[in-house]
């Protein structure tokens, strides 16, 4: 599998999981712990991006 083949899926996959952590938590949290739940929800997206990108650094092309 090519490199840029491999970036194009875990973008899109990291891109579904942030939008099932949105509705997630505008169903599952009460209200007053939403804006947090949707801090918490961008932050993992952000990290697992980056934990992303790091990976495919060490990937040949």
């Amino acid at each position: 599998m090519s490199k840029k083949s491999l970036e194009i899926g875990i973008s899109c996959g990291l891109v579904f999981l942030m939008i099932a952590l949105m509705i997630l938590v505008q169903t599952a949290a009460p209200e007053p712990l939403r804006p947090a739940g949707f801090v918490l929800a961008v932050l993992a997206f952000m990290l697992l991006m980056g934990g992303a990108g790091f990976g495919l650094m060490n990937v040949e092309s």
